[in-house]
């Protein structure tokens, strides 16, 4: 393999490890958001308290992954100046600013708030408290957009005029209303709800076929699937339409994943030859099989996505769910088709942009770093490595935290996070036991 080929697979490999922690994250901050909403807006103390049990369990599941997949980020920073500085070169005056700008949102706004955040249970007032998880949602939808921004530049390039072999920005509103962002951006917001919504009923299928906190899970493995069907219609939706725009920008990429044959081809061929010259300018088939796959797998989630919910339906006669073991386990088989899904899709519009960087205008040949090819190998397999071993660790404590309970995971712990109840009770207590000349009054 060539220094381009390695380039390209190390974008491949990093840029999908570290979208599967950016689906999840998007998804989870989201359900954490609006479960806190309707905790602080409860009146009832003790349905309040069930449901801030809730947003400590599912926000401690968030917090882990969030972590992991901040680190892994890292790497796709570090990708545009170790191997893609033709890209910088040519359309950095373009690019730059919007990842600038994710950048601050992402490493700066998004973390702080998540940081007060998760330390503020029990020390914030609950409407302030619940205001700094919605700034983190909102920064990380932020922060989407803005790579997305970018994304849809690179597949679709408006707004911009080439001097001297540099691109300028002559209409940043073109480029921030193109069509191949928000599209595309319609399309991630179904797909990390149906993410969520499946780890959702995953997770809560696992305690109620075991009976544990049956009270806790079962109204959970309802909303998460009702989350997994609404977001899988979304995207399907989102999609479609996607699809029906892309003949306008992108006709070698249609016709690929159209699976367009003989006259068809040709005609998209000899189009694509008179326009950027000779050479082949169409993706690698097996992008319209990873197209199918991905359309295959979304219509079988939104026909299934809904079942898991109907085994909370109703209350048996000997009070257990264990004997819905079907209906149960189904949700263990739909998370890793979304995972699957989603980077089919990723698959889908990465490559078959292939062999443009920027599409009819900097090939990716010419966008990539005067590197060695053993040099690429190297970083290749050390970001390889560092990505591999985040995905291992963050799904090993997802999964322990998870079985976990309640009561037991990461922001579980009330010794950590103590809530303002448990804070007084302990007040009290140690106030009880000094001197009644040496209590503090009130």
């Amino acid at each position: 393999m060539n220094a381009v080929d390695l380039a390209r697979l190390q974008f491949a490999v990093t840029a999908t490890l570290h979208f599967l922690f950016v689906a999840l994250t998007l998804g989870l901050v989201t359900v954490v958001a609006l479960t806190q909403t309707r905790a602080v807006r409860t009146q009832d103390p003790a349905l309040r308290a069930t449901r801030m049990r809730r947003v400590r369990f599912w926000g401690g599941l968030y917090v882990i992954n969030y972590a992991l997949g901040i680190v892994s980020g890292l790497t796709q920073e570090f990708q545009f100046g170790l191997n893609w500085s033709g890209l910088s070169h040519v359309m950095g005056n373009v690019v730059g600013a919007p990842i600038a700008v994710e950048s601050v949102a992402a490493f700066f706004l998004e973390s702080t708030f998540l940081g007060l955040w998760a330390f503020g249970f029990g020390r914030v007032p609950a409407r302030a408290h619940a205001a700094l998880i919605w700034g983190v949602a909102l920064t990380a939808y932020a922060s989407t957009f803005w790579i997305m921004v970018v994304n849809g530049f690179l597949q679709k390039p408006v707004g911009y005029e080439m001097r001297d072999g540099t691109a300028y920005v002559t209409d940043w509103g073109a480029i921030l209303t193109n069509g191949a962002t928000w599209y595309a951006l319609l399309h991630i917001a179904g797909a990390v709800a149906l993410l969520a919504g499946l780890f959702m009923a995953a997770v809560s299928a696992y305690h109620l076929r075991r009976d544990r906190d049956v009270d806790f899970f079962r109204p959970t493995l309802v909303q998460g699937s009702i989350l997994a069907g609404c977001g899988a219609l979304v995207a399907a939706a989102a999609g479609a339409v996607q699809l029906t725009t892309l003949k306008a920008y992108q006709p070698e990429k249609y016709a690929t994943l159209m699976g367009e044959s003989g006259a068809e081809l040709d005609k998209v061929r000899a189009t694509a030859e008179a326009s950027y010259g000779p050479g082949d300018w169409l993706p690698p088939t097996w992008v319209g099989t990873a197209s199918v796959l991905m359309l295959v797998i979304g219509v079988a989630l939104v026909l299934l996505a809904w079942i898991p919910a109907t085994a909370a339906r109703g209350n048996p006669p000997d009070g257990s769910y264990a004997h819905r073991r079907l209906r149960l386990r189904l949700p263990a088989v739909l998370l890793p088709l979304g995972f699957l899904a989603i980077i089919c899709g990723w698959l889908s519009r990465e490559v078959g942009r292939q062999p443009w960087m920027v599409t009819g205008e900097l090939t990716v040949r010419d966008a990539v770093a005067d590197v060695s090819p053993g040099g690429m190998l190297a970083s290749f397999v050390a970001f390889t490595l560092v990505l591999t071993t985040l995905a291992v660790v963050d799904w090993t404590l997802i999964r322990r935290y998870a079985r976990l309970g309640p009561d037991e995971g990461l922001l579980g712990d009330t010794g950590l996070f103590p809530d303002a109840t448990e804070r007084m009770l302990l007040r009290e207590s140690d106030e009880a036991s000094l001197p009644t000349d040496a209590r503090p009054s009130y």
